[in-house]
C-alpha cells in the first residue's frame, strides 16, 4: 500500500507546513481534502510566490490610503 506523501505526517514541519523537497508539486492538498490545497515549501517557486505576496502587502501598506 502506496500512501500519497500528503496523507504521510513526516512530510509536515510543526504540524501544518507541508516540506517535501521530492514532491515536484507546488500546490499540494491538504490531508483533509475538503479543506482545499496549500503550498509545498520545499519546492523552489515557493520562494518566488511568497516574496511577491510580501511584497504586495507593503505596498498597499505604504502606498494606498
Amino acid at each position: 500500500m502506496d500512501l500519497d506523501p500528503v496523507d504521510n505526517i513526516v512530510n509536515y514541519k510543526m504540524g501544518f507546513i507541508y516540506w517535501n523537497p521530492r514532491d515536484s508539486r507546488l500546490f499540494v492538498p491538504k490531508r483533509e481534502r475538503s479543506m482545499g490545497y496549500t503550498l509545498n515549501f520545499a519546492h523552489k517557486m515557493n520562494i518566488l510566490i511568497l516574496l511577491t505576496i510580501s511584497v504586495m502587502f507593503i505596498y498597499t501598506l505604504l502606498y494606498l490610503p
